[in-house]
């Protein structure tokens, strides 16, 4: 290997690293600050109702803020709003530890974190496309789902240890400093972080972006892809545990492990696809199959009709064959950008997993709420199908590639 190729490799690897840190942080202030207001509902007399509207808060400031976030990263460069986001994220957990007293009082705030949670895909992804060898863009994306996926695991037990072990106060206050520090870190990495909007060099040069351009077909479809995606995962991560133990013999121990399979089967699945958006030419094809094959595998699930003990491996290869899709998507959503837009395209696209992750909680808790948990799984497998139909569509509808 050559000196050149050495750095290269290691520059790339660094800008991995921390993009990839940055992002599990993201899913862990996502599900750590969800556990918090489970944690302060006694003291600050709430309501599980009122829990779950401020959740729909954070996501709907989320969602409608993604794609402003998005053209702030293409107007202000990708790394200055990243810090920001983990800045903000950051100051929400110390003012929920300092000023907050209830419900009223808390909305403010989580809208605070919402603010923070929408940069971090047009930004992460915009840094990873300027800065990163293009042969190793699909490992790089992997490397980001990948992050985000593991940052969801320890979210919720560190804040009930560290809630019980020092109380909430202090544990809001321990959450906020770990993005203040990589807020920190994120702003010294200007050496080895390219800014996408001279990556092509004279920037004039790009073609000039309109708004309209957001919404040809191909753009819309990947949205809808996303959405689509976000009403699967969000649904399957909040309800599989209540609708296995009515569909099997199983106590919550054994539910718990199943979710907790299909994780890690989807984390492994991440890495392996990675490797695979590295050297596919039809990353949508990559995907379809994918979705398709997780889509059967949680069919047979839906039918209750399995032995108990088939249940936890047909979550972790349901998680696996969806995980394995995540790198490809990215590339497909990198090859519908126009030049210089990566930020405002990304934003603009992600804002479909806050629309699902908005939509799906509720439908699939009605579901439970009249005992219907086959439909929590059959619901999944026919949103697979829709999905499948979804990305075979963006190759039909796309222009010839434009990298960003």
């Amino acid at each position: 290997m050559s000196v050149a190729v050495s750095q290269s490799f290691a520059r790339d690897a660094r800008v991995i690293g921390i993009i990839g840190i940055a992002h599990g942080l993201s899913h862990f202030y996502q599900l750590a600050l969800a556990t918090l207001l489970i944690v302060v509902m006694p003291d600050f007399g709430m309501s599980y109702a009122q829990v779950g509207a401020l959740g729909a808060v954070f996501y709907g400031v989320s969602g409608l803020m993604q794609t402003v976030a998005g053209f702030a990263v293409d107007r202000f460069g990708a790394r200055p709003v990243l810090a920001f986001g983990l800045l903000a994220t950051a100051s929400a957990f110390v003012l929920i530890a300092g000023v907050a007293s209830g419900f009223w009082s808390l909305v403010p705030i989580v809208a605070l974190a919402g603010i923070g949670n929408c940069v971090f895909h047009p930004a992460d992804f915009a840094i990873l496309n300027a800065s990163v060898n293009a042969s190793r863009l699909g490992r790089a994306y992997s490397a980001h789902g990948l992050g985000g996926t593991l940052g969801w695991v320890p979210a919720a037990p560190v804040i009930y240890f560290l809630a019980q072990a020092v109380g909430w106060h202090v544990t809001a206050l321990i959450a906020a400093a770990a993005g203040f520090l990589l807020a920190l870190a994120v702003a010294s990495q200007g050496s080895v972080m390219v800014d996408h909007r001279l990556a092509r060099g004279d920037q004039r040069a790009a073609p000039r972006f309109e708004m309209a351009s957001l919404l040809t077909a191909p753009i819309l479809i990947c949205m809808l892809y996303f959405a689509f995606i976000a009403i699967t995962v969000v649904g399957i991560q909040q309800f599989a545990v209540p609708a296995l133990r009515e569909m099997f013999p199983i106590g919550l121990e054994a539910a718990a492990a199943a979710l907790t399979a299909l994780l890690l089967g989807s984390a492994v699945g991440v890495v392996f696809g990675g490797w695979i958006a590295d050297r596919a030419t039809r990353h949508d094809t990559v995907a379809a199959i994918g979705l398709f094959v997780a889509g059967a595998l949680t069919a047979l699930i839906a039918t209750g009709a399995v032995p108990v003990w088939l249940v936890l491996p047909l979550m972790a290869l349901s998680g696996f064959a969806g995980g394995l899709t995540g790198p490809s998507r990215d590339m497909i959503v990198r090859g519908a950008t126009p030049p210089g837009a990566s930020g405002k395209v990304f934003g603009f696209v992600y804002s479909g997993l806050d629309i699902g992750s908005m939509v799906g909680p509720p439908v699939f808790g009605w579901l439970m709420d009249h005992h219907l948990p086959h439909a929590i799984f059959w619901g999944a497998f026919v949103i697979y199908l829709l999905n499948v139909v979804t990305v075979l569509q963006i190759r039909r509808f796309s222009r010839a590639p434009a990298m960003a």
